[in-house]
């Protein structure tokens, strides 16, 4: 096989490979075990018409033609290999012409751009404060205290937030519905969960009330039944003294002090995740504005359609269309399209900047890493070697650029409103350690 590399533009390649007949003779059975599982031959199931009776339907062009199709990515990634060239999209195949003796193929390598410079990393980036504020301490106080609160019974009617004991039924063309019948149930009202209007028309009622009214459920598939409630008795909702022997009796805590300081600290790791992740949006952001790279359009047109590819395998799973989604959220089209370029481009942006942290840094995988990606690489059953070392490929540089990442989030500098730098390296120590552990 004889090849010859061109530049066809700043972010492109041309390849021109000649490929002798004589080299394709290995693939030409597999190209006629392939043509003879989808030819229809009477007296023949698919694939087990022999070699000649398939030569003879088809003939030695056809054949030929194929086994090149089964060659060409092997010899194309041959060439990849040998001259170090890591392609950003699939090669395209751009022209085929048959010579007497061998097959001329023209194909197209769009490559990576490349940042010459990365920016000053080492940015700060303001941020929202991971402090827990008395009002987020005080409403998770509240929720513990309406959790284990008791229930007293009132004489008055009822209103949101109240608790009341119920008998509930429904009926369809006069026959009850079994799957829809509480009896003392103790309902909150507000929580909404039964069916859609119960609340509404409940609310307001006194003690020994009977309400009948039709409404739809949902959660059995059924409309326009008959339900009917007898309210048995009103209660509230008792809020508890916040003493030290209330805290011993319905938590783990022995007092309040004790209860404060632990809640403190898991109000304090859920922002910190949430501070983490806004840290690392705006400083990718700064990032690639100051880095003003030019992407290829082919690039940004492949990263789109992957994008769009794992959108619409997620709707499928959820069972949704894709026109009933953009109903729903109002979107149109062309705002999908702008939204996908925006996230395409920005994903593609931090690829290239990732990857020169690698290069200037000298970023590589140790044992564990490479450990991790021969144990996944066991476990992935594929004949097909280019396929399989390109997926290997994709592994090795995610988990670079997973590094590189950790190296960027560690540069740059996150602070408050009033200039205070705000601690997150435990969150990425953290995030670090999961992966060891995988």
């Amino acid at each position: 096989m004889n090849y010859k590399i061109k530049k066809h533009s700043e972010f492109e390649n041309l390849i021109d490979i000649n490929i002798n007949f004589e080299d394709l003779e290995d693939k030409k059975n597999e190209a006629i075990k392939k043509i003879s599982k989808s030819l229809k031959v009477k007296g023949f199931r698919p694939g087990k018409i022999p070699k000649n009776i398939v030569i003879r339907e088809v003939g030695e062009e056809y054949i030929t033609e194929e086994a090149l199709d089964l060659h060409l990515p092997e010899s194309i990634f041959e060439v990849l290999k040998k001259e170090e060239i890591n392609p950003a999209t699939r090669p395209v195949v751009k022209e085929v012409k048959k010579e007497k003796k061998s097959f001329k193929v023209e194909v197209l390598i769009t490559l990576w751009p490349t940042l010459k410079k990365l920016p000053k990393l080492n940015q700060s980036v303001e941020v929202e404060s991971v402090t827990p504020t008395d009002e987020e301490i005080n409403q998770q106080i509240d929720r513990i205290k309406h959790q284990f609160g008791d229930v007293s019974k009132v004489e008055r009617p009822s209103k949101s937030g109240d608790y009341l004991l119920v008998n509930i039924s429904a009926s369809e063309n006069n026959k009850n519905i079994d799957d829809f019948s509480y009896q003392d149930y103790l309902y909150e009202l507000g929580s909404n969960t039964l069916s859609k209007n119960l609340d509404s028309k409940l609310e307001g009622v006194s003690s020994g009330a009977i309400i009948k009214f039709n409404d739809d459920l949902p959660n059995l598939n059924k409309s326009n039944v008959e339900i009917s409630v007898l309210v048995k008795e009103v209660k509230e909702k008792v809020e508890p003294d916040l003493t030290d022997e209330w805290i011993a009796s319905v938590t783990e805590f022995d007092t309040v002090e004790e209860m404060n300081i632990e809640l403190k600290k898991n109000i304090e790791t859920v922002k910190k995740r949430q501070v983490a992740n806004q840290y690392q949006g705006l400083l990718t952001s700064k990032l690639i504005e100051e880095s003003k790279l030019e992407l290829p359009e082919q690039l940004v047109i492949a990263e789109m359609d992957s994008i769009l590819q794992n959108f619409m395998n997620e709707l499928k799973q959820s069972n949704i269309k894709l026109e009933d989604y953009l109903q729903i959220t109002g979107l149109t089209e062309e705002t999908l399209q702008d939204d996908l370029k925006n996230q395409a481009t920005r994903n593609l942006s931090m690829v290239i900047i990732l990857d020169k942290v690698i290069e200037d840094q000298n970023i590589v995988l140790d044992e564990k890493e490479i450990k991790y990606i021969d144990d996944h690489m066991a476990t992935h059953d594929n004949d097909n070697k280019f396929e399989d070392t390109s997926h290997r490929l994709n592994l090795e540089a995610e988990s670079l650029r997973n590094k590189a990442m950790l190296y960027v989030l560690q540069q740059g500098v996150s602070v408050d409103k009033n200039g205070e730098k705000v601690y997150l390296q435990d969150v990425y120590n953290q995030e670090d350690a999961l992966r060891e552990e995988e």
